[in-house]
């Protein structure tokens, strides 16, 4: 089963907040075939990153994010990706690729603000 579908089967809508401890990590919000995901304290994304390739280098992580953008576009799903309340990144059927898609080589992937989203990186 795709990451689309199961999300759908599995999240129609609503919202979440994670915290660790008494610190808030990251709010999630779904809602027709949309996924809203803020990210609170950018540790907890730097060690969910660092698991998921092998290899951890940005090349690795991009075409993992290109992959998953494709298959979103595919079947419908928008993922945008905050920091701290600012859309850094806009992945699936409502990215509009102007000059990310030069960087990312996809129309599926919009980089909102590359300044939020170096800061989120380092």
């Amino acid at each position: 089963m795709k990451f689309p579908t199961w999300i759908s089967q599995v999240l129609k809508s609503g919202a979440v907040t994670v915290s660790a401890g008494d610190v808030k990590t990251l709010q999630l919000r779904v809602e027709n075939k949309k996924i809203d995901l803020n990210i609170v304290d950018k540790e907890v994304l730097k060690k969910a990153l660092e698991g998921g390739t092998k290899k951890n280098s940005l090349l690795d992580m991009l075409g993992l994010l290109k992959n998953v953008a494709k298959e979103l576009k595919t079947e419908g799903y928008t993922i945008t990706i905050s920091y701290q309340g600012e859309t850094v990144m806009t992945l699936g059927s409502e990215a509009s690729s102007s000059f990310s898609r030069l960087v990312t080589r996809t129309n599926a992937v919009e980089i909102n603000n590359l300044r939020r989203l170096l800061q989120m990186a380092i």
